[in-house]
């Protein structure tokens, strides 16, 4: 990624550090992580109306708010998921946030054993091993996992079995054999995917297969996973959609995964959205088949747009042909191992790119549910800016909390106006059918070398329509409230916690919540409060009506 160079943090963006070296070095964004107030959101009945304001009205229309985050989450690569802990984590998310399906790297690797019936370079496998050119054994072993607790894979078709390559990669990016190498026959490529996917119906069966998008390859406008060209990008989508649909035309394939970002060095590619585009129109215009796209974006990524996350996204949707959804598969707030990762930054970026994609996309998988993470080696000390949702022993960041607080929100969109707010502050408010309502707050300044940190924020919030006798409690994510990390290094930083210093970060990761007064005359249907939002910090105020009061 061409990202600027933050002299704070000497850490690498994931990307350029695929190929490490001196050429990658110094290409991480300012994390920008606190202001330094101690303020928490709190209550003020009686504050005056003015200054900044948020407008919630309950007596006007509702529109859509789906919880496309929750479509799917991604997690590094193939062989970690045979681990029994990664699995632990995974499906601690589907209890607990309700995550549907999970999208990984690598399960045509060659360590994966599928399709390898010659390895290190050249060996030829053993022939009592397997009755065909393929072993499926692994990959079912993570699926039946899946299956079996009630979620389903989101397949990520890659990467190239050396017994396929085309010739050998020039050089290995990460620790485990990710090979973006073209295959030398793509017709064998497409009798791999084929293969592949008729086992998986005769297994799972077309009703929980056709649930399932095969995305085809990862990030190929990348050098680093992608060897060939577009148009060799083509025709390895050409074979591998092509021999799906071949299985069943009801099957869904899609992509191009494209990268937000790019290389500063190396061989130039064209850029994410230029290449969505591109690849868009060739499948259209050539009549290949294509369910959905896909794309990847990381807040600090150059390419990324003048608004963060959503202004690639409404691009890629606008690229989308009608009627296709748009699945974001990989997403957060920076591409680079970088503190702000474990903190609540990860958490007000995110919950700022929900608000303001609404409508615009139909996935928004974060990268990745756990720091159990061997991209670059796997990490010993608990906070080291991983990408993960949870620690290596499952300690839960301030992200995590976030998704835990939407799952519980409604699904429908209730009208929120801001005026006089700074550019930082926004939020979302939410009902449910019974009446409850949620209005969630976030003040989060987008990554870029033009942008003012965020700063304490004070908001007046006015809520038009309530039932008298409704009660609100509020809960806040911020440098004071669910920081883990924070515990970490008030702990001396262990780098192998003791049990009883792990149980300290898991009582500082969890979410708290108070009782928050209304303000508003006796049998008024208009009720007030006032929130103090610290820099990157978010608070969701749940109101109940009715019964439920």
């Amino acid at each position: 990624m061409n990202q600027q160079p933050d002299d704070s943090a000497p850490s690498l963006t994931r990307r350029h550090a695929l190929l490490g070296g001196a050429a990658a070095a110094g290409a991480v964004l300012s994390s920008g992580l606190f202001s330094s107030t101690a303020a928490a959101a709190a209550a003020a009945p009686g504050a005056p109306a003015t200054g900044p304001r948020a407008l919630v009205d309950l007596t006007r229309g509702t529109s859509a708010f789906p919880h496309v985050w929750e479509r799917a989450i991604a997690g590094d690569w193939a062989k970690q998921a045979l681990r029994r802990d990664y699995q632990d984590q995974l499906f601690t998310c589907h209890d607990e946030l309700g995550i549907q399906s999970l999208r990984f790297h690598g399960i045509f690797n060659t360590s994966m054993s599928t399709a390898d019936a010659t390895y290190n370079g050249g060996r030829t496998r053993n022939p009592s091993y397997t009755q065909d050119n393929y072993s499926w054994f692994n990959i079912t072993q993570i699926y039946d996992a899946l299956v079996d607790h009630g979620m389903h894979p989101f397949v990520e078709l890659s990467s190239m079995p050396e017994s396929l390559q085309a010739s050998a990669p020039p050089f290995r990016g990460l620790l485990f054999d990710f090979n973006q190498m073209a295959p030398k026959d793509f017709a064998a490529w497409g009798n791999l995917v084929g293969a592949f996917a008729k086992h998986m119906v005769d297994r799972y069966g077309l009703a929980e297969v056709r649930t399932w998008p095969f995305e085809v390859w990862n990030e190929p406008n990348l050098f680093t996973f992608y060897d060939g060209d577009q148009q060799s990008y083509f025709n390895l989508y050409r074979a591998a959609a092509e021999a799906i649909k071949n299985v069943d035309a009801s099957l869904q394939v899609g992509g191009p995964a494209t990268s937000a970002g790019q290389f500063s060095f190396g061989p130039p590619r064209t850029l994410g959205t230029q290449y969505y585009r591109e690849f868009m129109q060739w499948a259209t215009t050539n009549n290949v088949p294509v369910d959905f796209g896909t794309a990847h974006g990381y807040e600090t990524d150059r390419e990324i747009g003048p608004e963060g996350t959503a202004s690639f996204f409404r691009q890629n949707r606008a690229d989308t042909p009608a009627g296709l959804p748009l699945y974001i598969t990989e997403v957060n707030v920076s591409s680079t191992n970088h503190p702000k990762l474990d903190t609540s930054e990860a958490a007000a970026s995110f919950l700022r790119t929900v608000v303001e994609t609404v409508g615009v996309v139909d996935a928004l998988a974060i990268w990745t549910f756990s720091d159990i993470y061997e991209e670059l080696t796997q990490a010993d000390n608990p906070f080291h800016g991983g990408f993960g949702l949870q620690t290596i022993h499952g300690v839960k960041k301030p992200l995590y909390r976030l998704l835990q607080i939407l799952h519980h929100v409604g699904d429908r969109r209730l009208p929120l106006a801001l005026t006089g707010a700074p550019a930082t502050v926004g939020g979302i408010a939410v009902a449910k059918d019974d009446g409850e309502v949620d209005v969630l707050l976030y003040n989060h300044a987008l990554a870029g070398p033009n942008q003012a940190p965020a700063e304490t924020a004070t908001l007046t919030v006015s809520v038009s329509g309530v039932a008298p006798g409704a009660k609100a409690r509020i809960q806040c994510i911020d440098e004071d409230h669910t920081n883990p990390y924070r515990e970490w290094l008030d702990l001396g930083s262990p780098e192998y916690p003791t049990r009883p210093q792990l149980r300290a970060l898991n009582d500082a990761s969890e979410l708290h919540e108070r009782n928050l007064d209304l303000d508003g005359s006796r049998g008024s249907r208009e009720a007030t409060f006032t929130i103090t939002l610290p820099a990157e910090g978010i608070a969701a105020v749940h109101i109940a009506q009715g019964s439920r009061a």
